[in-house]
């Protein structure tokens, strides 16, 4: 009698539907966190720390799994520069996380500094992360990646974002912070803009293939980043309060889905990976 396997395009299935609903999950409950502040009865700090750890996690599996996903190429295999310098990216902002609890614990009750250590965790991981897409787009495009080229693309984004700082300042935005800080604020959606803006035309190029997965966060925290500077620049000052923390609350889950997206698609990949590479024994007696 013929044995009958299952289908490992549907274990495969199966295993992210089940990744997913726990994504899913841990995002509902760090809205409900989040929004009803339920430790903030015994301290604000501790309810913003729970919070911190709940985006803290999934960052760290991302980045973690991200460098799983390089270790599936070889050095010599463009893939492998490609996710990469993506997976450094990621531990940038893993240490941009993990020092927000340091300043937290010595500035939470006074002002942050104008510049922190945690600003160029933020920048150098945007700069690894354009480097991976512009890798990309080499591989996909062109034969050889230039280097002066992409600084191009650097130069380009920091001098938009000059023009939008000082269209900012005009406008009264920001006020109460120095010329560089709005400069650095603006940077971010600038970044965002570029990178998101890539990031989903990736998407539209890849379909749903398993390799263009991984982007889809770096749209996720555009439209978060989007969200969280205009609310700081002033943007919403004269909004209802209701809009007001929605906005808020769809700016603060947006930002973390960004990294469970990441996760979930790094963790989709490897297990592709995994099940072509090794498939489940008797599987090509099956076939024969």
């Amino acid at each position: 009698m013929e044995q009958q396997l299952p289908a490992p395009a549907s274990k495969h299935r199966a295993r992210l539907l089940a990744w997913s609903a726990i994504g899913v999950a841990v995002l509902a409950i760090y809205g409900w966190l989040y929004y009803f502040e339920p430790f903030a009865i015994i301290s604000r700090y501790l309810n913003d720390k729970i919070t911190d750890t709940f985006i803290l996690i999934p960052a760290i599996v991302a980045a973690t799994l991200g460098i799983q996903l390089t270790r599936q190429f070889k050095p010599a295999e463009p893939p492998y520069r490609i996710w990469l310098t993506f997976s450094i990216g990621w531990w940038f902002w893993v240490g941009g996380e993990l020092l927000g609890y340091l300043y937290d614990y010595f500035y939470w009750y006074t002002e942050y500094p104008e510049f922190t250590w945690i600003d160029a965790c933020w920048v150098l991981g945007y700069i690894f992360f354009g480097l991976s897409l512009y890798y990309q787009f080499r591989l996909l495009y062109f034969k050889r990646p230039r280097s002066l080229q992409y600084l191009g693309f650097i130069a380009l984004a920091g001098l938009i974002a000059l023009g939008l700082t000082q269209w900012a300042l005009q406008a009264g935005l920001g006020e109460g912070y120095s010329t560089p800080v709005v400069y650095l604020s603006v940077l971010y959606p600038v970044f965002d803009i570029f990178e998101g803006g890539a990031a989903l035309w990736l998407f539209f190029l890849f379909g749903r293939g398993y390799l263009g997965r991984p982007w889809w966060g770096l749209i996720s925290f555009a439209v978060a980043d989007s969200i969280n500077i205009y609310s700081w620049m002033g943007g919403f000052d004269n909004t209802p309060e209701k809009i007001y923390y929605a906005f808020d609350l769809v700016s603060a889950v947006t930002y973390m889905a960004g990294y469970v997206i990441t996760a979930l698609a790094f963790a989709s990949a490897l297990d592709h990976i995994h099940r072509t590479e090794n498939p489940p024994p008797g599987a090509s007696e099956a076939a024969a």
